[in-house]
């Protein structure tokens, strides 16, 4: 039977993303054709053999590769805005076959685009974040009108050490009391993260757009904003919350309101 369980809509997606990209490596791959200038740039500067060949010493895993490419191509090529809609497209045998699946997939909680990267701790979902950050941003940048894309972000920690881990990997870490740029994934990894050409627009973004958890609220940008924080920010009663003690904490909240409420006015944008 075809389930939620078995994964359906994720190995039926990847089928389909691996045939639209073949010949990614040569950069011949039709999914290339189907996104704007910008992501196709992106395609070819984290994927084409060429450039996977300078970087010797670090470079995408499979699993990253294929999480990053299954968001872009539901998202920018397939243009799904609910999951009912990503079901209804790559997954239809699901609804046909699971009702009580179908009544999730069709509650209210679900009508907004969303997408799960099934990946377990240490394979770098931290990197395969930045990396979709970095594609929205640079389209977000050069196509104002395209709402597919955005520079406001809000980055939500199970805890304490990941959120840590979350700002070392934005603003570097810290010494002395200060957090080093140097220090962070995106300017460590620029090479594999960022055509060289497209660096300097995305460290100055990343620089000012970046708020950690006691700044929400507090700081106000023209140009977007990175606000990352854990989940007790949005748990009612304020308490810390660490990985184990969370249920689908949040479930029950509109988040375009919780957005609303978390982020400052951001003028421009």
């Amino acid at each position: 039977m075809n389930s939620i369980n078995r994964l359906t809509l994720a190995r039926n997606l990847t089928a389909r993303v691996q045939t639209a990209c073949m010949g990614l490596e040569s950069g011949t791959a039709p999914i290339l054709r189907e996104v704007s200038d910008m992501t196709a740039e992106l395609l070819r500067w984290w994927f084409q053999q060429d450039y996977v060949d300078m970087r010797p010493d670090y470079n995408f895993h499979a699993g990253q590769k294929q999480a990053i490419l299954n968001t872009i191509y539901a998202h920018e090529v397939m243009g799904v805005t609910t999951l009912n809609e990503l079901y209804t497209a790559i997954a239809p045998e699901v609804l046909l076959e699971d009702s009580r699946a179908l009544q999730k997939i069709m509650a209210e909680k679900n009508a907004y685009p969303k997408y799960c990267m099934k990946m377990a701790t240490g394979t770098g979902k931290t990197w395969v974040l930045q990396t979709l950050m970095i594609w929205q941003i640079l389209n977000a940048n050069r196509y104002r009108d395209d709402q597919r894309f955005t520079r406001n972000f809000l980055v939500v920690a199970p805890g304490l050490i990941v959120y840590d881990r979350l700002l070392d990997a934005f603003m570097g870490k810290e010494r002395g009391g200060e957090r080093d740029f140097e220090n962070s994934d995106i300017k460590k990894y620029q090479e594999l993260f960022i055509p060289e050409t497209c660096r300097d627009e995305v460290f100055r973004f990343v620089q000012g757009a970046v708020c950690p958890k006691e700044d929400i609220g507090r700081k106000t940008t023209s140009g977007g904003i990175i606000a990352v924080t854990n989940w007790h920010t949005l748990s009612d009663e304020g308490e810390e919350l660490e990985d184990e003690d969370i249920t689908a904490v949040g479930t029950d909240k509109n988040p375009a309101a919780i957005v609303a409420d978390l982020l400052p006015l951001t003028p421009g944008i």
